[in-house]
């Protein structure tokens, strides 16, 4: 019977100097047997996606934060990721195995799953390159928001139609709050129309449980906004003193108008500050 994936993997883990390990799902179980046979001055790059379903569902374990960080390595969010890509060294590894016990073989019935040395016509640098520079840490305030939502434990977490899909979402809502006013059904006393019809936009996009405490609605809403794409994109251009660059590039990345590009970044700016994540100083 041909060795599992994940036995490979650690062979390869042992005695490796530098370790790039990216995939959508990580669960603490698995990656801590890549870890424990890391040499402890190894370089250690972990990149995965994170949003409140696949963590709530268990897809991905939030303890994978803490483990990477006490092995001296990085933890970075990347929320479009959906490549599975090792980097062990000069071995370079792809496929559709994710960084679980199922999906490497360590369950006794695995997933049929498959990891192949890169070809030719592949270019690890630059992928590699592009990965990282599009991916993010995370503040330990941050992490305390990701926290809170996976602890917070309602029946209906289990309806997999009441999570949110973020992978084309942009707050439409100027002020945040009106969106806890709204939920709270306080719509009435947001005195702009166009201000009530961006809540409401943004209430179907977040699918906030019901019945949820002001703390709750805040991790969950700040979440969600961290887990977007175009959040991230926002991140990242923030760090650009030049801001008409950063409208143009943020117009030209999502096929948007200058002036809509400029609101949305504004909106999201105004999102980050009232969550206070750590993204703004």
């Amino acid at each position: 019977m041909a060795s599992a994936i994940g036995d490979q993997l650690i062979d390869l883990c042992s005695s490796a100097k530098t370790l790039v390990l990216a995939a959508p799902y990580i669960k603490a179980d698995a990656l801590t047997r890549l870890l424990d046979v890391t040499q402890s001055d190894a370089s250690i790059h972990c990149i995965t996606r994170w949003n409140p379903q696949d963590l709530i569902s268990g897809a991905s374990d939030i303890e994978s934060r803490t483990l990477v960080l006490q092995s001296g390595g990085q933890f970075l969010l990347h929320p479009s990721l959906h490549a599975k890509y090792y980097r062990i060294d000069h071995t370079v590894l792809l496929g559709s195995a994710n960084l679980t016990l199922s999906a490497l073989g360590w369950r006794p019935q695995p997933n049929l799953e498959i990891l192949c040395g890169a070809g030719a016509d592949f270019n690890a640098d630059e992928f590699e390159n592009e990965l990282l520079s599009d991916s993010r840490e995370i503040s330990d305030k941050e992490f305390s928001c990701w926290k809170a939502v996976v602890e917070t434990n309602h029946p209906s977490h289990d309806d997999s139609n009441l999570y949110p899909r973020l992978d084309d979402w942009r707050p439409k809502t100027r002020d945040p709050r009106h969106v806890f006013m709204s939920y709270q059904g306080r719509n009435n006393q947001i005195a702009s129309f166009d201000e009530q019809e961006a809540v409401r936009v943004d209430l179907r996009a977040l699918l906030i449980p019901p019945s949820f405490t002001d703390e709750e609605i805040h991790a969950w809403m700040s979440t969600c906004l961290l887990a977007a794409p175009f959040t991230n994109s926002v991140i990242k251009f923030l760090d650009n003193a030049d801001l008409t660059a950063s409208y143009q590039s943020l117009a030209s990345k999502y096929g948007l108008g200058l002036t809509e590009a400029r609101r949305d970044m504004e909106t999201v700016q105004n999102w980050l500050a009232y969550f206070s994540t750590g993204h703004i100083q």
